[in-house]
């Protein structure tokens, strides 16, 4: 396939230019000069053991997703156009939260980043080294999973790929947990992050936008040849 036949063909991966954006905007909060004063806990977090092998799941939601996305793309572009929808809905809802109500969790595991652990290590160096304790509800770690599962289970392409599937899901439940085992959310971050994803599910899959718009046009059109008849 020649280059302009390859470009023609899937020029809809431009949709992904939103996708930069809005990861620059969250880094930018990321980055602010603003003294956390709201903490986001529940007393159940500390009965929550930090357990830092979860910090591999935790990582490969990166992987995840980009493969996810990826496929998508390539197999099933309805899903692809879906599962983006989605994740810029919910980053974007999360960034205006966070700019509006800045928070902090006070639950990290207190690592020096010289940990002989290897888990450990990543959690110190990797992790907490690269992501603040701030702007964490709703846990968008949570909510992109989701939404990443959810595209995966509704496309034919990957149907006839039952354990891949199976391990979709898997991956996600792991994903969600290893918020909460290696500190880095509060139970509270993660719930908030499903109940994101399940406004977001509706919005995006539930309601058929386009039916309403030409029901509205219909609704208009016949209002119209009322008043001029």
């Amino acid at each position: 396939m020649k280059i302009k036949e390859f470009l023609l063909k899937y020029k809809h991966a431009a949709y992904l230019i939103y996708y930069p954006i809005v990861v620059l905007w969250f880094k930018s909060l990321e980055m602010r000069n603003v003294s956390v004063t709201n903490w986001i806990w529940a007393p159940i977090d500390y009965k929550i053991p930090f357990v830092a092998v979860f910090v591999v799941p935790y990582m490969l939601w990166f992987a995840f997703m980009a493969v996810s996305i990826a496929f998508l793309g390539f197999r099933d572009k309805p899903e692809y156009f879906k599962l983006l929808t989605s994740i810029y809905i919910g980053m974007t809802i999360c960034c205006i939260i966070y700019f509006l109500y800045p928070h902090g969790q006070p639950l990290r595991e207190p690592l020096t980043g010289n940990e002989k652990s290897v888990f450990d290590w990543l959690v110190a160096n990797v992790i907490y080294a690269n992501d603040t304790p701030t702007n964490c509800a709703p846990s968008i770690h949570v909510a992109n999973s989701i939404f990443t599962t959810i595209a995966l289970q509704r496309s034919k392409a990957i149907k006839k790929y039952k354990l891949l599937l199976i391990g979709a899901h898997l991956l996600n439940l792991l994903i969600i947990a290893s918020t909460m085992f290696i500190k880095q959310h509060s139970v509270i971050d993660a719930i908030l992050g499903v109940a994101l994803a399940a406004v977001v599910y509706l919005l995006v899959y539930a309601i058929d936008w386009r039916g309403q718009y030409e029901s509205f046009l219909e609704r208009r059109a016949k209002r119209k040849s009322m008043q001029t008849a």
